[in-house]
Formats: structure tokens, sequence, C-alpha cells
């Protein structure tokens, strides 16, 4: 941390050495000039130069003490998982053939539900930056979203809480808690639905 000093403008007067009067052992004074006597008004600072250095001083605190400030910031946060990719369970459990709709994941919905992961490591309405890479995410897959996991809410992804759409390598801000995965599909093949998966990289 660099330091800054701070320096301060001082006025002092001379001292008139001696004492007036004649009987001080000087000589008498006479003819004293109006300047010593009298008060000059005192000038007034212009507002420029005040909001000029109040800006200067302002700027340099911000450069060399940005967490005074601006307040600290905050730690770096996690993404964690308890389950494999491959150990994720679905929501409905299955699809039959021909139909459309969507499907939750999540490592585990009964007995206990276990959210398909987790942001950390922040405080409360923070969000960490993450990239998605998705393997394996073809059709009769249509789009792939992550939601808030204490929504349960039954429909599109889309209607669900905090959703968000996974493009493959851009990156997303997700908020501190729990999230599911959801995936919306189209007319479904004798074979079901493949399987995918998803890892991800926090900036």
């Amino acid at each position: 941390m660099q330091a800054i000093e701070r320096l301060n403008a001082m006025r002092f007067s001379r001292p008139i050495e001696g004492r007036f009067g004649s009987d001080g052992g000087g000589a008498p004074v006479r003819n004293v000039s109006r300047s010593l006597c009298a008060r000059r008004p005192t000038k007034r600072a212009r507002p420029g130069v005040v909001l000029g250095v109040a800006s200067i001083l302002f700027l340099v605190l911000v450069l060399f003490f940005p967490e005074g400030i601006l307040g600290a910031r905050p730690p770096h946060g996690t993404l964690t998982s308890v389950c494999e990719n491959a150990n994720l369970k679905s929501d409905p459990a299955s699809v039959d053939p021909g139909s459309s709709g969507e499907v939750g994941f999540a490592c585990a919905f009964t007995p206990s539900f276990v959210p398909a992961f987790t942001v950390g490591g922040l405080p409360p309405g923070h969000f960490v930056k993450a990239q998605a890479t998705v393997n394996g995410f073809l059709a009769p897959y249509a789009s792939l979203w992550i939601y808030d996991a204490r929504d349960d809410t039954p429909g599109p992804c889309a209607n669900r809480g905090g959703h968000l759409q996974i493009p493959s390598g851009k990156t997303l801000k997700i908020l501190t808690g729990d999230w599911n995965y959801c995936a919306e599909f189209l007319n479904v093949g004798q074979a079901g639905l493949p399987t995918f998966s998803v890892s991800w990289t926090v900036s």
C-alpha cells in the first residue's frame, strides 16, 4: 500500500520586534501604517478551486485505498455438487415416446431432496461467474436451463424461479444458493432421452 503525504498550507506573520511607545526604550512610534492597524477583508476561497481539490483528494483515496471507500471485496465463490453428472436423478423418472415437455435434474428428489449443485462462499445476494461446457445434449433435447432449487413449480423451464438458460461456452452470473437443471425436449423417440454431461468453470 502506498502512503500519501498530506500537506497543510500554513500562514505565518512576522512578529514586530521592540516595544512601542516613547517610554519603552525605543523610538516613539508615529505614523503607523494603516496596513498594520486595519484588518484586511478575508478572501473567500473560490468554489472552483475547492471543488477541484476535493475531487483530486477523492480520486487519490479511491486509487490508493479502494477498500476503505468502496468496502472490502467479497471472497471468491464456489460451485460444488455432491453427485456426479451420471448420478443426477430426473423428475419425472421417465417420459413417453412421442411426448414433448420438460424434465428436471437433481442429485435426489426422494426420499429427501438434494440439489444438483450449490453456489456458496459468498454473502447472500452475491454471485459467481461460471462457464458451462455441455456434452451430449442433442435432440430430442431443445434447451437446457438452471433454476432455483427451492421452486418446485411444474411447467416450462422458463417459468421457474431464477431460471437461466445455459448457452455452452458463455459465462453466467449465478447467485448464491441451491440450483437444479431443467431440460426441454420435443417428440421423444423410442430410445428415450439420451444422457448428457455438464461441467463448470468458475472465473
